[in-house]
């Protein structure tokens, strides 16, 4: 199993056939890779190895607060708990600390090998009927994490598009 993380300022996945857009705004964007060998017992362990993992990145750099206004004989003016600025400065939050969105797009076509000039071997990826299981799992994992995840249909003909951010690409892969 392998994954593309990358950290972006919006993405979207447009899926042709049915003409509807799932998008997200600053977040990650994560292609997901299931190798053919990754159809096997320990597939919902890897699986959570990956939720565990993006569940505690720490990516994200929150800004400080601006500094607290004069406190009035009325009390106004101070910044309270339900600023817009929680975290008061903390660096590297987590992701669902900081509200970000995950679009998460399954992609066989990353395990494409090229061993000839012009032909591309995908026989390294997992079957779809055999990879739509195991991305469905990581879906739902995700989900009880408590993050913010948007998808697409699996095995559709769709157009991606992204906004990186930095860029910050990060590569797992077990």
């Amino acid at each position: 199993m392998k994954f593309i993380i990358q950290r972006v300022t919006s993405a979207q996945v447009y899926i042709q056939k049915t003409e509807t857009t799932n998008a997200i705004g600053e977040g990650l964007l994560v292609y997901v890779w299931i190798h053919k060998d990754d159809v096997n017992e320990d597939r919902k362990e890897k699986v959570d190895k990956f939720v565990r993992r993006v569940d505690k990145l720490q990516l994200f750099d929150v800004p400080s607060p601006p500094a607290p206004l004069p406190t009035t004989s009325l009390g106004e003016g101070s910044i309270s708990l339900d600023s817009p600025f929680p975290l008061k400065g903390r660096k590297n939050a987590w992701l669902r600390d900081i509200g970000w969105e995950l679009l998460v797009i399954s992609n066989f076509t990353l395990y494409g090998r090229n061993k000839k000039a012009g032909s591309v071997d995908f026989t390294h990826a997992a079957k779809a009927v055999d990879a739509e299981p195991i991305y469905d799992y990581l879906i739902q994992e995700l989900v009880k994490k408590g993050l913010s995840i948007k998808t697409w249909e699996f095995g559709a003909l769709m157009e991606v598009s992204s906004v990186l951010m930095g860029p910050l690409n990060l590569v797992l892969e077990w």
